[in-house]
């Protein structure tokens, strides 16, 4: 006998994910531009948004 199972996820939304999974996106976009350390570093930090860098509140 064969029983069926539904499973099923609930949606969460976490922050600290979501930035980072960001983060890695644009340095993996960066790297293949080929641009000079410092203009990357400047450019990851110009991408995040300022309520996640902890700017605003």
């Amino acid at each position: 006998m064969r029983k069926k199972i539904k499973i099923q996820t609930v949606s969460e939304s976490n922050g600290a994910t979501d930035v980072w999974i960001q983060h890695l996106i644009n340095r993996l976009i960066l790297e293949q531009l080929y641009l000079p350390h410092r203009l990357q570093a400047k450019l990851l930090y110009e991408t995040l948004p300022k309520i996640k860098r902890g700017e605003l509140k």
